[in-house]
């Protein structure tokens, strides 16, 4: 289908303009000043002076965890992650898919058009997304909870695939993926030029632990499996030392910050300010909801905004134009896809953000209102790759919402939640 949105705020370069974007099938294909329309156009939206923007790039997630949202809140690490691993594997395939659609229902209302999902259940959650029609890139690899932890890496890799999704080569963690895995990994990622990705110096105890055994930081020993060799992507970061963030830059690896679940589980703030120093491409991710507990870009953009500037004691760092960078064309960046900005040419993965609630009156700033001020429920629409997945409290996400809460009920009961 062709979009007409008209009468728009536009979010492009850094800058807020006047006029109109057009979508020729799944692509932008003309922003800038209102003008006489030279194409046919299957629909035209009144944007109302309200500003189009890209859609956000959750750069890490677990989506299926939704189902798990407040289960265990304000509990040490460890009595944390031992009650989610607990409850996580009484989780069915079918409870995958229904508690993957339900995330999916609530990026699309945050204007989150693109995710990099790290689960299990692969089968169901590929399903998940390909019905939906979000954009995704899917790990495969160790471990793959469920049907499928028992398939090749060529198996998930074409089941992926198969989908129209993009595949990451996934190994959780250097404590959660021993040495063989993370060669296995690198080699397939190797011969099917893909990226890979993993957690990395998330807590102090990962630091210390890997210190005590390998006497190597968590980067540097990730060096030695020959990680780093492909273009790799790791979240957190929150203990990275000037060090671990120099050999990164050196290997041009993305990192992902998650701010809401770091402070959450009480791992700390991530050196955000040091790693753009470093010249490393710095995106955002929620996590998963069992350690957040929302899937809410506009909060993670705030909290990365300003932990560092508290930290630091420096509000001139981190400006609001970089951290919405972060949560648009880093993380497009980051997960190789053609999005993340409003340009011609880039997929059309587009979100309208109102302007007219009283939180951002008046219009002093509208990229500052993004980040300091706006809040999920402001988005009024959502578009990926062309086709309007929200709008106006209308969800077009290929299941029925009313399905999705059924279930996902059911399955709270089923754990005795």
């Amino acid at each position: 289908m062709n979009f007409r949105f008209f009468n728009a705020k536009i979010l492009t370069d850094n800058l807020v303009i006047d006029g109109e974007v057009w979508v020729r099938d799944d692509k932008i294909c003309y922003v800038g000043p209102n003008k006489k329309p030279d194409m046919v156009f299957d629909r035209e939206i009144d944007a109302d002076n309200n500003l189009i923007m890209p859609g956000f790039v959750n750069a890490h997630a677990h989506t299926p965890s939704t189902v798990l949202r407040g289960i265990c809140d304000d509990k040490p690490l460890n009595d944390w992650l031992n009650t989610i691993i607990e409850c996580e594997q009484k989780l069915t395939e079918q409870d995958a898919y229904y508690s993957t659609m339900l995330g999916i229902m609530e990026y699309v209302r945050a204007g989150i058009t693109t995710v990099e999902e790290c689960y299990g259940h692969l089968e169901q959650v590929v399903k998940a997304y390909q019905t939906s029609g979000l954009k995704a890139r899917i790990s495969i690899g160790f471990p793959n909870v469920g049907k499928t932890e028992k398939l090749s890496l060529q198996k998930q890799y074409e089941m992926v695939k198969n989908a129209g999704l993009s595949a990451v080569c996934y190994g959780h963690s250097i404590y959660g993926t021993n040495e063989e895995n993370f060669a296995e990994l690198n080699t397939f990622a190797r011969e099917n030029n893909l990226p890979v990705s993993t957690h990395l110096s998330e807590t102090l105890k990962e630091v210390g632990d890997c210190s005590a055994k390998f006497d190597l930081s968590p980067p540097e020993l990730l060096e030695d499996y020959g990680f780093f060799d492909r273009k790799a992507t790791v979240y957190h970061c929150v203990h990275a030392d000037k060090d671990d963030l120099s050999l990164m830059a050196g290997y041009d690896v993305n990192i992902v910050t998650c701010p809401s679940s770091n402070l959450k589980l009480a791992s700390g703030i991530a050196p955000l300010y040091a790693m753009q120093n470093s010249n490393l491409n710095i995106a955002i991710g929620t996590d998963g909801a069992y350690s957040n507990n929302s899937y809410d870009m506009f909060k993670e953009m705030f909290l990365a905004a300003t932990l560092n500037k508290a930290t630091l004691n420096y509000a001139h760092i981190l400006t609001a134009e970089e951290v919405v960078n972060m949560a648009t064309k880093n993380g497009a960046k980051a997960l190789g896809f053609n999005s993340g900005e409003i340009k011609q040419g880039f997929d059309a993965d587009i979100i309208i953000v109102s302007l007219k609630g009283v939180h951002h009156q008046p219009l002093n700033n509208i990229i500052s209102n993004i980040v300091y001020s706006a809040k999920s429920s402001d988005v009024l629409l959502t578009m990926v790759n062309g086709k309007i997945l929200y709008e106006n409290g209308n969800y077009y996400i290929g299941e029925d919402t009313n399905k999705i809460y059924e279930e996902v009920y059911k399955i709270k009961h089923k754990l005795g939640l």
